[in-house]
């Protein structure tokens, strides 16, 4: 053999190795999942408490909170409450309702800051169907109707998604809002109220006793918004663009 076979032979060698002995190809054990639960993402606290419960339900710890059932307040009572900051609820799909036989209060209650309600049903409660007092409040596709007070009210509040109708008062009211893609038809006072530097958009207000709109402050601005056939009047000193208005 040439030289330069036998090196090149050599260097080959040298590579490759000896040959590799293959380890078993039978898995230690079924795969494990490796998908994270939402609970693990983002834990959150179950709040279902008994049919005959006679304690009014309160949240005074930040987290996240979902309704496991209907919730209805008790006698003279507000349904739920609020006490810390950075609280969210999840009402699940379920209802926060009054109770028929007797008088209540509010349905939810917000005393803490930067709180979140979404998913749910608030209705039939004596007082707000929202309230928050001192606080303030997202609500994210919440539905508060035939309400003896208020569908939502609190000086902060943003509201995405919605109906707020058939209300004794106002379907929502408050000093600086944000309001998108609501109805709140026929209420007993205006569909909606607001302070300055509030704004509407893509929302319905029709039928309330009241007026459409009330911005007695000013400086509020409504787009792309139907406010119409209400008693005292369709709008009330807002700034008005791109709306139906007759």
């Amino acid at each position: 053999m040439r030289p330069s076979s036998t090196i090149l032979s050599a260097a080959i060698l040298l590579l490759i190795g000896s040959p590799a002995v293959a380890g078993s190809l039978t898995p230690p054990g079924p795969p494990a999942p490796t998908f994270k639960t939402l609970s693990d993402i983002e834990p959150r606290t179950l709040i279902s408490p008994d049919q005959n419960s006679l304690e009014p339900v309160v949240i005074d710890q930040p987290g996240s909170y979902y309704l496991g059932r209907d919730i209805q307040a008790l006698p003279g009572q507000d349904a739920i409450t609020i006490n810390a900051n950075n609280v969210s609820l999840d009402l699940n799909g379920f209802t926060v309702r009054g109770n028929l036989e007797v008088m209540d209060g509010n349905g939810i209650v917000v005393n803490g800051e930067n709180a979140t309600i979404r998913n749910g049903q608030i209705r039939y409660l004596d007082g707000d169907g929202v309230n928050c007092g001192s606080g303030s409040v997202t609500l994210i596709n919440v539905d508060s109707t035939h309400n003896g007070g208020s569908g939502a009210t609190c000086a902060h509040m943003r509201v995405d998604g919605g109906d707020f109708s058939h209300n004794t008062v106002n379907g929502l009211g408050g000093l600086y809002i944000a309001v998108d893609r609501v109805t709140a038809n026929e209420n007993g006072a205006n569909g909606v109220g607001m302070g300055a530097d509030s704004r509407v958009a893509q929302s319905s207000f029709i039928g309330n006793t009241g007026f459409g709109i009330a911005c007695p402050q000013g400086n509020a601005l409504v787009t792309e918004t139907i406010s119409k056939h209400n008693d005292a009047g369709n709008r009330l000193g807002c700034s008005v663009f791109s709306s139906e208005m007759p």
